[in-house]
């Protein structure tokens, strides 16, 4: 699926001039170099690849937060990185950046779909990558993902809660079997970011390509229940016309379930912009979530 960008904004992050990332058997920390890498490794003999972005602030004796950011179907981690504006966040708030790449330029949303390709375990050898070539605080490790990418997050929230601190989907909700299948080992935060008139992913659910999906409604409700959200704290208000957001703060164990609602907007990934068609800035209040929720 392609991921439009709001209007009225401009792309500061480029996916090109990226630098070559080598792997090799003892990787260095010290050597990190700031700025957009090309990465790989071998998992389950398979090679994958990744864009690692570090940001000026980097040094090997300080750890940073991590931000796995995964693509829209149909497309690549460097999209990503030049159309989300994380990178240029990433420089002013101090945190590490990775785009990974799918297989085919897909993720893999259950056992069924594609038995061959494990992004599941790709995530989690990937983590362990980047923690030998980057100084990482592995209690603050985030996965977020657009579309295609934001089913996986909900899979992983499902999967890899263990290792992953919180998680951010954006035009994507709750793949339905993982509504009586989900594994989580403790309640997890979610942030879910959809528009009211998505066409590729319904408002209300329905049957993909990627099988059926829960409404936005009901996936909200599922991450409230299971992680018994006290209703009496619930906060709502409108950040302008076509955004509102709706907060559930006090939930088991310090988890949190939010939704921002685009209202009468599309399948895209929120840019801010100005004037009358203004909408969130979609990865400013992702970041912004994520530092609220440190694994404990």
């Amino acid at each position: 699926m392609l991921i439009g960008i709001s209007t009225g904004c401009r792309n500061q992050a480029t996916a090109e001039g990226f630098q070559s990332l080598t792997p090799v058997s003892k990787p260095s920390r010290s050597t990190a170099r700031p700025g957009n890498e090309v990465g790989s490794l071998t998992h389950k003999g398979q090679p994958r690849t990744y864009v690692l972005h570090t940001p000026k602030s980097y040094r090997s004796d300080r750890p940073l937060p991590i931000v796995i950011a995964f693509h829209g179907y149909g497309s690549q981690g460097k999209d990503l990185a030049a159309s989300s504006g994380l990178n240029d966040l990433a420089d002013q708030q101090g945190f590490l950046v990775v785009y990974p790449d799918g297989l085919d330029r897909r993720w893999n949303l259950s056992q069924s779909l594609f038995s061959q390709v494990d992004d599941v375990g790709f995530v989690s050898a990937l983590i362990d990558h980047l923690t030998q070539i980057r100084a990482v605080d592995s209690r603050r490790i985030y996965a977020m993902g657009v579309s295609n990418g934001g089913f996986l997050v909900q899979r992983l929230a499902c999967e890899s809660s263990s290792r992953i601190a919180a998680f951010a989907s954006v035009v994507a909700t709750l793949p339905a079997s993982l509504q009586t299948n989900c594994k989580a080992s403790r309640p997890v935060s979610m942030l879910m970011t959809n528009g009211t008139d998505d066409r590729k992913v319904p408002w209300q659910g329905g049957r993909l390509s990627y099988g059926e999906i829960l409404s936005v409604p009901a996936s909200i409700e599922f991450w409230q229940q299971r992680n018994q959200c006290s209703t009496k704290s619930r906060i709502k208000r409108a950040v302008n016309d076509r955004v509102d957001i709706d907060r559930h703060p006090n939930c088991q164990a310090g988890s949190e379930v939010e939704l921002v609602t685009l209202k009468g907007v599309g399948h895209l990934f929120p840019r801010g912009g100005s004037g009358p068609n203004s909408l969130i800035n979609g990865s400013e209040e992702i970041w912004t979530f994520f530092q609220r929720h440190p694994l404990k």
